[in-house]
């Protein structure tokens, strides 16, 4: 009797069968709270916190 590794209940995927559909997720974007989200700090330099782009 020869005894396989593979699972018997787990159905396995083939090539006829759909990948699922998949949404693009938007990344989260917090705004600076050393800055205020303009990207730069009260002297006029770049904000160090968020490297001048206004978000974390």
């Amino acid at each position: 009797m020869t005894v396989s590794a593979a699972d018997p209940t787990t159905p396995t995927p083939s090539a006829n069968t759909p990948a699922p559909d998949t949404v693009p997720i938007p990344p989260k974007r917090w705004q600076c709270c050393h800055c205020g989200g303009c990207g730069v700090d009260g002297y006029g330099e770049t904000c160090r916190h968020c490297d001048g782009e206004g978000f974390c």
